[in-house]
């Protein structure tokens, strides 16, 4: 079977970094890889950019006005990657990534995903980070769009937990970890995630909350799974 990847990217609103964003997955994308592009009800000129990309791996679905976790549930159903990967609209991927991650998923068969690490940007009008210019600095940490995911264990896991405004990125890699995944970790950043003055995650209430949310789930299903080996 001849691979794919399929890099699943939601967005609303995206129009100051979507085309940053995508041209940076495509410079490292196969011909026949793909990005899957699912507008969640922008209101902004966020259509009219990605239409000004001109290149057939690229594909545009229209999301439901749900958030993240439908609009990627979206992406998923119509992507056709042996391969997964996702990208917030915001984000970048540094130079080499997908080499460096579909080299350390098919080189060992027995893993079931890979992961590398984060570097944080900074825009001169990000909140809450203090009079810092153009930062650049890695982070200790994994995150989904750190990864790269094979295909199966995706449709395994059931996508993303729609319920949750906040937090399903976290709840995805947690439940991932119930299934006993092996994760290949690579020692090399695989993601630049911007910070700026329109991230999501400044709902610190929100984030919070989403996080508790996560928290409780996961004790249920532990509870759940406790219960049914008696």
């Amino acid at each position: 079977m001849t691979r794919r990847t399929s890099v699943i990217m939601p967005v609303r609103n995206g129009a100051r970094f979507i085309r940053e964003g995508i041209e940076s997955a495509l410079a490292q994308l196969a011909y026949n890889d793909e990005i899957v592009v699912v507008d969640d009800a922008s209101t902004d000129a966020t259509r009219a950019i990605v239409a000004t990309i001109n290149d057939p791996r690229l594909r545009v679905l229209d999301g439901a006005g749900r958030g993240v976790s439908s609009a990627r549930n979206i992406g998923l159903s119509a992507s056709v990657g042996e391969f997964i990967a996702f990208l917030d609209h915001d984000d970048l991927r540094p130079p080499q990534r997908h080499a460096v991650l579909l080299r350390a998923l098919t080189g060992v068969p027995a893993f079931d995903w890979a992961a590398g690490g984060l570097r944080l940007k900074v825009e001169r009008d990000a909140i809450g980070i203090g009079a810092l210019d153009d930062l650049d600095y890695p982070l200790p940490a994994i995150s989904l769009c750190s990864s790269l995911f094979r295909r199966r264990l995706v449709d395994q896991l059931g996508g993303f937990a729609e319920t949750l405004r906040f937090g399903e990125d976290i709840d995805f890699l947690l439940r991932l970890t119930e299934l006993n995944c092996r994760v290949a970790r690579v020692d090399s950043d695989t993601l630049i995630y911007r910070r700026h003055n329109a991230n999501t995650t400044l709902d610190d209430v929100g984030v919070e909350d989403g996080f508790m949310q996560v928290l409780r789930q996961r004790r249920l299903r532990m509870r759940s799974h406790k219960e049914s080996k008696g």
